[in-house]
């Protein structure tokens, strides 16, 4: 056996089990809480896999959102679907080192952090991936973003008394909503169509 495809098989069973096993938004502890709070779950621990997510399925979820719309954008000829989803498959990983946090409670400084855990973790050509979707620099980067951002979207409109709950417990609104993600689906006229949808569904809750 070669040492280099040893190396290479370790570190692809390493990234495996930590995506497998690293919990993240849609069950953060805040979320558990919020459960607890409006009574919607009782008598289950927070370890619980019935109310965690774990990394790899955001990563499903968001693969699927995108080769579900993917044949709507306006743009899907300019996109090249495999690309995006190289994109989405590495766009956590820096959450299997660090964890994840709130996306409006993320600072500079876990921005900063998860971006080092990114370096260490990805070769040079899939960190090239990471950073085009980080800078929205393709078109290909753009529906990747527009993808991640609105996989959580799903998830609140689906458990409206959680979310609300949530909302109140942190301070957040429907117009924080509207200022962290509007701007990444006003490059194509059908998820910007996408997105105010979502947002009605908001104001219905």
């Amino acid at each position: 056996m070669k040492k280099e495809t040893k190396k290479i098989i370790d570190g692809l069973i390493y990234l495996h089990s930590s995506y497998a096993n690293t919990y993240r938004s849609m069950i953060t502890k805040e979320r558990y809480d919020a459960l607890i709070k409006s009574n919607l779950v009782k008598n289950l621990d927070y370890d619980s896999h019935l109310i965690r997510e774990p990394l790899i399925e955001h990563v499903g979820h968001t693969s699927l959102i995108a080769s579900y719309l993917h044949r709507y954008i306006e743009h899907s000829q300019e996109v090249d679907l495999g690309r995006t989803l190289i994109m989405l498959s590495i766009h956590d990983i820096g959450e299997t080192v660090v964890g994840d946090v709130m996306t409006y409670k993320k600072t500079k400084t876990d921005e900063d952090l998860e971006l080092k855990a990114t370096r260490k973790l990805l070769p040079k050509y899939l960190y090239e991936y990471f950073q085009e979707m980080e800078d929205r620099s393709t078109m290909d980067a753009k529906f990747a973003k527009s993808t991640d951002s609105i996989a959580p979207l799903i998830h609140e409109v689906i458990m409206p008394k959680v979310t609300l709950e949530r909302f109140k417990q942190y301070h957040f609104s429907i117009d924080d909503i509207i200022a962290k993600k509007e701007k990444h689906f006003e490059w194509d006229n059908f998820l910007k169509d996408s997105f105010d949808y979502l947002i009605e569904l908001y104001k219905k809750m």
